[in-house]
């Protein structure tokens, strides 16, 4: 039951925002009593912690099943829903847990290490980059394709181009080589 709830809030959270999203609309979606969600998961607040553990979880394990390889964009997919909730959490201010078992942060450094020989600490710094850069484009990404100019190509090439960006800076050594140099106008 619990999973159910916490994997119907995700999806409705994912689309229509955390803040457009009541109690009732999460137990309809997941076809449950509301008062058991109150009973099993908590408050509202309690809720949306226990969705983007819930989706963190998920996503540590598609990375670590499918290591160094793209997670989705959308809101159907387990890399959008993890955005989309986890940018709510943080504008807002609400916490967003980093716990070892649910962090998929870890697990993109862990697959670093495995995938590219990287150090820990270099994997690390790494897998803190991947993630902020994703999460800059899943959020941004139609602003960014409109100020940009890049109407023209398909977002689907921008997109694996992310994934491609996110491999290479995943094999560079960290402290990063020399910035190439300046060239002269």
């Amino acid at each position: 039951m619990r999973a159910a709830v916490l994997d119907a809030a995700a999806t409705l959270f994912a689309l229509r925002g955390v803040d457009g999203v009541s109690l009732r609309d999460v137990a309809a979606e997941a076809d449950v009593n509301l008062t058991l969600i109150r009973r099993y998961v908590g408050s509202r607040d309690d809720l949306i912690a226990a969705v983007f553990a819930h989706v963190s979880e998920q996503l540590a394990r598609a990375v670590a099943e499918h290591p160094l390889a793209g997670q989705g964009h959308g809101p159907d997919t387990v890399m959008g829903r993890w955005v989309r909730i986890g940018a709510v959490l943080a504008i807002s201010g609400r916490p967003m847990s980093s716990d070892a078992i649910h962090n998929p942060v870890q697990a993109i450094a862990d697959s670093l290490v495995a995938g590219y020989g990287l150090s820990d600490d270099a994997a690390r710094v790494r897998a803190a980059q991947i993630v902020a850069t994703a999460l800059g484009w899943r959020i941004f990404e139609e602003y960014l394709v409109d100020a940009a100019g890049l109407d023209d190509i398909p977002v689907e090439v921008l997109r694996e181009e992310l994934v491609h960006a996110a491999r290479r800076a995943g094999a560079t050594p960290w402290p990063s080589p020399p910035d190439p140099p300046t060239v002269a106008r």
